[in-house]
């Protein structure tokens, strides 16, 4: 009983949430010294954590790839090969819900004709509308259905037509316009996508090259000399997600590096390459006030709200208390 007692106990609980909202006054500007002194006495907020600061050369296929030569015929021959995503026929967005026998299947369409909603008769076949829905389906995609299908001008239910799976109804919900995108067209498009194919070709073939030059005793400053290359810093941490840092071999790398590493040429999954060398690890270090004057003043308003209503809520539960 005991146990029994403490395990099912329950409370009641009434919950008043209060917000900003709740507030009947604004809370004022802050002044500069204000400001000033919040920083001071939460310095661990405007601090900059520890950082790796790298050094870095790079090449990355978008940064050559309008120097790239390309073939007109080359761009030709391509787009022939992928007409299909260029020359598209109408097509209609379509649902297809399948009965066992031609009975079944002509019961469903007459309860349809009546008034019954189609999607009554997709829950009477125990499915959802996910399991029926075919997508976008080209006329000679939907076999003996297509003709009628396509002969709607709008969205309809016709059938039931024979299928692999047996009769069935065909909910069109949609018409998708015919594409006919021509080379002109298509051109850019297939430009930018040869331009950086062989832009990540040249850098490949590049590689060896710069892996000589680097064993040889090269900087990565002479590397920005003598290549495509281009080199710049960064202050790395766990957070860096800008630039280079957005791939996660540089991450993965920048994170290793050690003070003395030899620098070697990696590969970014689009293609580009890198290499970089651990200047120094900085120590955390307070944001300038200057810097940080915007976060001051939203971490400052933060907590005089956090206060106002703190001091709101005591008054609210003075008065509860006193049978408010």
């Amino acid at each position: 009983d005991t146990l029994y007692s403490y395990i099912s106990e329950r409370r009641g609980i009434s919950l008043l949430r209060l917000t900003a909202l709740d507030l009947t006054t604004e809370t004022p500007d802050p002044t500069e010294e204000a400001l000033k002194a919040h920083y001071d006495a939460n310095i661990a907020e405007f601090t900059a954590p520890e950082a790796r600061r790298i050094t870095y050369a790079a090449l990355l296929p978008e940064t050559i790839a309008d120097k790239m030569v390309l073939d007109e015929n080359a761009l030709k021959a391509l787009y022939d090969e992928r007409i299909a995503e260029f020359v598209q026929p109408e097509r209609r967005l379509v649902e297809r819900l399948v009965y066992p026998n031609d009975a079944a299947a002509t019961e469903a369409k007459a309860k349809l004709d009546a008034g019954t909603p189609f999607e009554t008769l997709v829950a009477e076949r125990g499915v959802t509308l996910s399991d029926i829905d075919l997508g976008d389906q080209a006329e000679g995609d939907l076999g003996t259905a297509g003709a009628a299908v396509f002969a709607l001008t709008g969205p309809g239910v016709v059938g039931p037509f024979a299928t692999d799976l047996g009769p069935a109804l065909f909910r069109m919900n949609g018409i998708l316009a015919a594409q006919n995108t021509s080379f002109e067209e298509a051109r850019p498009d297939i430009a930018a996508e040869q331009a950086a194919d062989a832009a990540r070709r040249a850098i490949s073939d590049q590689i060896e090259a710069v892996d000589d030059r680097l064993a040889s005793g090269a900087t990565l400053e002479d590397l920005a000399k003598e290549t495509d290359m281009t080199v710049d810093q960064i202050d790395f941490t766990a957070n860096s997600s800008e630039g280079m840092a957005a791939f996660p071999a540089f991450r993965t790398a920048a994170e290793e590096a050690e003070q003395g590493d030899f620098p070697q040429v990696i590969q970014t999954d689009d293609g580009g390459i890198f290499a970089l060398r651990l200047d120094e690890i900085v120590p955390p270090t307070p944001i300038p006030f200057d810097q940080a004057r915007d976060a001051v003043d939203q971490s400052w308003r933060t907590q005089a709200t956090k206060t106002a209503l703190i001091d709101l809520a005591t008054t609210i539960k003075s008065q509860v208390e006193d049978g408010g």
